[in-house]
């Protein structure tokens, strides 16, 4: 095995690669006190044999490991160095400054093996999901292409055929699912495009009240109800709203499939400090705690009949607009969703004062 092999045990267990920083810091450990003290020369040597173990600890176990293995290496040097207070103050002086060198190699090696692990980790997702956008564009395209033509039948048919009771109802169903199908291939699509992102002054009150309008139906078959309320008279705000308004459809979708009939869905939109806050609030099932950290993963999901696109392109929604996104749940209570969006007060004021000068 070369060096680069040896340094880069990508392959290896983690308890081997504590077992060899621990013995390299052992064998150091014991070279460094069995030399006689008196051989200054040799002994500055094979203290720096420590940079061994610090150097590994900080590229396989990151900040913590460097700093761990630094620190290790400290106390197993600092009785050699206080020997040598009284004795020999230019040794001393070394040998301390030997030390503080130990505890900036660690960290800062550890610091550039996190930011390189997370460097790759993103250019592998990023490389996943340019795969999946690819396929999903692809899929969805084709998905459109048959769903278009078929829900235009079925209105025909409602239109042109006396249709008896049954028979409407079967077409009631065939035109929901068509609709669900048609929902899944516009979330699809959308993961798969990256638009430029248009902005511009949205009433927020007229938006939620247009994405109420649009949902009243399908709460109203579940028996679920839906509350929007709007604190305030709020100016405008800097948004592309037709984005907006998919994120707020998408998590109020996710709302409604997560309650029972009888409940409610609760929507707020308010100024906190300089951003708009809408906050989104369900009381069904909830998300169990272990799959909170991969809800904005594309495709993972855990509704029987959900895309697992409507968190991540919410996600993405938020990021062009540079707000943030916040999930609480709790299995069984009901899931929070928390969007700010940027709005200074000063910054919505002069935009809305030049709109009015067009």
């Amino acid at each position: 095995m070369n060096i680069a092999e040896f340094a880069f045990m990508g392959n290896k267990s983690r308890p081997r690669k504590i077992a060899v920083v621990v013995g390299l810091l052992a064998l150091s450990a014991m070279v460094n006190y069995v030399i006689p003290i008196r051989l200054t020369m040799v002994q500055g040597l094979l203290t720096r044999f420590f940079y061994f173990p610090i150097f590994l600890g900080g590229l396989w176990f990151g900040l913590r490991g460097g700093v761990g293995v630094a620190f290790l290496a400290t106390l197993i040097c600092s009785p050699h160095v206080l020997m040598e207070l009284g004795r020999n103050q230019t040794l001393f002086s070394d040998e301390l400054l030997e030390l503080l060198l130990f505890n900036l190699a660690g960290p800062l090696v550890g610091a550039l093996s996190d930011r390189e692990r997370r460097q790759r980790s993103k250019n592998e997702e990023l490389q996943t999901l340019a795969a999946l956008g690819e396929a999903a564009s692809s899929v969805a395209h084709e998905m459109k292409n048959i769903v278009i033509p078929m829900r235009g039948f079925i209105r025909r048919m409602r239109q042109i055929c006396p249709l008896d009771s049954n028979a409407a109802s079967y077409l009631e169903i065939v035109e929901k699912e068509s609709a669900r199908l048609d929902r899944m291939t516009q979330d699809m699509l959308s993961f798969a495009r990256h638009p430029a992102v248009e902005k511009e002054m949205v009433d927020v009150k007229s938006l939620v009240e247009e994405v109420r309008r649009g949902l009243h139906e399908e709460f109203r078959t579940k028996g679920v109800q839906l509350l929007c309320r709007c604190e305030g008279e709020e100016p405008p705000v800097l948004l592309n709203r037709d984005r907006v308004h998919l994120v707020l459809v998408n998590l109020l979708y996710n709302a409604l499939h997560a309650s029972s009939s009888g409940k409610e869905v609760r929507l707020l939109t308010c100024r906190h400090q300089d951003c708009l806050r809408i906050v989104i609030e369900d009381f069904g099932i909830g998300i169990p705690q272990e799959y909170l950290e991969r809800i904005f993963q594309p495709f993972f999901t855990t509704l029987p009949k959900g895309t697992g696109l409507g968190l991540a392109i919410t996600q993405r929604v938020m990021e062009e607009h540079r707000g943030k996104i916040q999930v609480e749940s709790e299995s069984g209570f009901g899931t929070r969703v928390t969007l700010e969006f940027p709005a200074p007060r000063g910054q919505t004021k002069k935009i809305s004062e030049s709109m009015s000068k067009l």
